[in-house]
């Protein structure tokens, strides 16, 4: 298997789109991840509600198969979190899904740790505005 390079991120854009799977179709965004002006996958924050988090933003990241690998979902995942306007953003995923957690540490998400979670959970936090 040939390894990929990794891509310029200012070829790289994030368009909005309908999202129609939304769960909450007024607060969810979804965007078109356009890299070279061809569509590479989607992202979009949607809310959903647990026992620990209760409601919440949370990010879910595709990327078309040929494209994996090429850190196009490191950057995906900060710019939509950046383009939310959202103080706070939550990423879920299971333990062995190794590639997205990475993607998401590398985007600024920390691991959030409680033993009542069956996946890995992730937080990313807009960094505050420094005055001048």
């Amino acid at each position: 298997m040939t390894k990929h390079l990794p891509i310029d991120p200012n070829e790289m854009e994030l368009r909005a789109g309908s999202g129609q799977m939304l769960n909450d179709k007024k607060k969810g965004l979804y965007w078109h991840i356009i890299f070279q002006g061809q569509h590479v996958g989607k992202v979009y924050i949607d809310y959903f509600k647990n026992e620990v988090l209760g409601r919440h933003p949370a990010i879910e990241i595709f990327i078309n198969q040929n494209f994996q690998g090429r850190r196009i979902g490191r950057h995906a995942y900060a710019m939509a979190c950046e383009m939310s306007n959202l103080k706070k953003v939550y990423m879920h995923a299971r333990k062995s899904n190794a590639a997205s957690i990475k993607s998401a540490y590398e985007a600024g998400f920390r691991i959030l740790e409680d033993p009542s979670f069956k996946q890995v959970v992730m937080v990313w936090t807009k960094a505050p505005k420094h005055k001048i």
